[in-house]
């Protein structure tokens, strides 16, 4: 067995990982230009060469990009976070069962954080969701609805107040697509849900926090039950 040897580590990473650590203390903010190359060599402590070499890495990890103006920062590093959680679940050999624990460890917890933080800007951003999940059941349109179903779950997420929580359920905010996808919406299945929907909203309008969590957890046990109705029918495979 040949081993090869270890690889020092690059001026260039600690580049990279100082301009990062300054996107995590929030001395750098999306959109912000970073200083120039001569700038960063003196700050650093580093050769051209080598803050060049930084530079490239982060723009092909999609932390910075060239403009007329300068290079700036294109994403937050929660953001960043998120991406990479997203991807490491998507590679996983994941069940909608999986999906679903997940959605319910996390959304009972948001939807009862919601029921005691939310404001009214998020009850209009959820009415008006809803309202255009209502539309979408008029018009047969499966692919409208399902975009604001999931809207509407992620202004929960937003009413939460909970960062963290918020992220997480951003992070697999791809598989609860693919799992909503797989339901096979049609009349019957949105109108059911949205009577679902309803009732969170009208538990959330009145700060309920234990009815705000019965439904949410009815509501997504409902989401599974009819997936397992179509895997046990060979409609769709049980994994995503």
């Amino acid at each position: 067995m040949k081993i090869e040897p270890l690889e020092k580590k690059s001026l260039s990473d600690d580049v990279v990982a100082k301009i990062k650590a300054l996107i995590v203390s929030g001395e750098l903010k999306e959109g912000d230009r970073i200083p120039g190359e001569r700038e960063l060599c003196d700050q650093f402590g580093v050769s051209r060469a080598s803050v060049r070499e930084g530079l490239k890495i982060l723009s092909l990890q999609g932390l910075l990009r060239r403009t007329n103006a300068g290079t700036v920062i294109t994403a937050n590093f929660t953001s960043i976070l998120e991406e990479t959680l997203a991807l490491k679940i998507l590679l996983d050999d994941c069940s909608y069962e999986d999906i679903t624990e997940a959605r319910l460890f996390l959304e009972k917890t948001m939807v009862s954080l919601a029921a005691k933080r939310i404001e009214q800007k998020d009850i209009d951003i959820m009415a008006r969701q809803l309202g255009l999940m209502i539309e979408a059941e008029r018009a047969d349109n499966n692919d409208d609805y399902i975009l604001a179903d999931i809207a509407f779950h992620q202004q929960i997420a937003k009413a939460s107040r909970s960062r963290v929580l918020a992220s997480l359920y951003n992070s697999i905010i791809t598989l609860v697509f693919r799992a909503q996808k797989s339901v096979g919406y049609d009349k019957p299945v949105m109108k059911e849900s949205i009577k679902f929907h309803r009732n969170i909203l009208e538990a959330l309008k009145n700060s309920d926090a234990e009815l705000s969590e019965k439904e949410m957890q009815s509501h997504l046990l409902d989401v599974q039950e009819r997936i397992n109705h179509l895997i046990g029918k060979d409609i769709i495979k049980s994994g995503v």
